[in-house]
């Protein structure tokens, strides 16, 4: 049985928060305390598989290409790119200058590295699959073949080749996920499973990794050596657990964070008429569904799954439960 909606994450931002970011004078630290809805369980880009930890990883790194506040395709670490007229090979150029937070310069062999780290099946990722457009990646991930016959090679320092086995228009858009972001091999290979650690983790993006302190808060810093750093306006960031939404909310009200963006939606209406236009609705795509193990009974049964299916109010869930946050679908594609 599959249970599809349309989610519409709730943000609550505080009028504080933003006045601070434009208006505050430039010597005060400005500070975005951020509440998360669960504790991320690794920083390792490859290693993840949560909304949560990507939230994390987005400031931490860069890959090649990234997506402005409308979700619109934009350069990231690749500051320009061609596509074969058979829409099989992607030459990206990266920026030119551009280095890691250790001072390292970020190069085509790091995103090589990356990919087939990605693929390799002693890494474990649970996101491999996002390469598999990738000439040989999903051999490569089911020990078909090896690392360095995946469709991905470094031309020069600057310049990244990249071969699929087909024309896949969504391509670009895949390589904006955490899996496929940049590791620093030279960290890796020193540190090992220690590499995402304060004071060890290297990355290329906005920020750097300060204090990680479990079920209590990742504290983030700007990177001065991102080649941006020009236009972050934030200095820190502390990404903070806080899985009960009753807690969250009443840590809002005390200002401990500035935002939250999984809110209780039963409460909605009653939160918008407190907070008014703190509370924001934004579209977010995603499926909820019912993961059932299919190769055992009762569950081999199909007309027992297909009765599940059809049991389940989807317009009661997404109207009154959900408070039409959501939308009912009945397949994997949302609505």
């Amino acid at each position: 049985m599959l249970k599809n909606m349309l989610k519409a994450t709730v943000f609550a931002t505080t009028m504080a928060l933003a006045a601070g970011t434009f208006y505050t004078p430039a010597f005060a630290e400005v500070v975005y305390n951020r509440g998360s809805a669960a504790e991320s369980e690794s920083l390792d880009p490859h290693k993840t598989s949560t909304i949560y930890e990507a939230n994390i990883l987005r400031d931490l790194f860069q890959g090649l290409t990234m997506q402005d506040a409308k979700a619109n395709l934009i350069p990231g670490a690749a500051e320009s790119w061609t596509v074969s007229d058979d829409g099989t090979v992607y030459t990206f150029k990266l920026r030119k200058g551009a280095v890691w937070s250790d001072g390292a310069p970020v190069t085509a062999d790091d995103f090589v590295y990356a990919f087939q780290r990605l693929e390799d099946p002693a890494t474990g990722a649970e996101y491999a699959s996002m390469l598999y457009p990738v000439k040989n990646a999903e051999e490569v991930n089911t020990k078909k073949a090896k690392p360095e016959e995946m469709g991905v090679k470094a031309i020069d320092a600057n310049t990244l080749e990249v071969t699929l086995k087909a024309p896949t228009p969504y391509f670009l858009e895949m390589l904006t996920h955490q899996a496929t972001y940049p590791v620093s091999k030279a960290s890796i290979d020193k540190l090992g499973a220690d590499w995402i650690k304060p004071g060890n983790l290297v990355s290329n993006g906005a920020f750097t990794l300060a204090e990680w302190v479990p079920n209590d808060h990742i504290k983030l810093v700007k990177n001065p050596k991102f080649w941006d750093a020009a236009s972050v306006k934030l200095d820190v960031v502390n990404y903070i657990p806080t899985e009960d939404r009753s807690s969250a909310m009443k840590r809002f009200e005390a200002g401990e964070l500035d935002s939250y963006d999984d809110l209780p939606t039963e409460q909605l209406a009653d939160l918008k008429a407190k907070f008014g236009d703190q509370i924001r609705v934004g579209p977010y795509l995603g499926t909820y569904y019912f993961a059932i193990k299919t190769d055992k009974a009762p569950w081999d049964n199909v007309e027992l799954r297909n009765a599940i299916s059809m049991a389940v109010d989807r317009d009661f869930l997404a109207e009154k439960v959900w408070q039409n946050s959501m939308l009912p679908g009945y397949s994997m594609v949302p609505p």
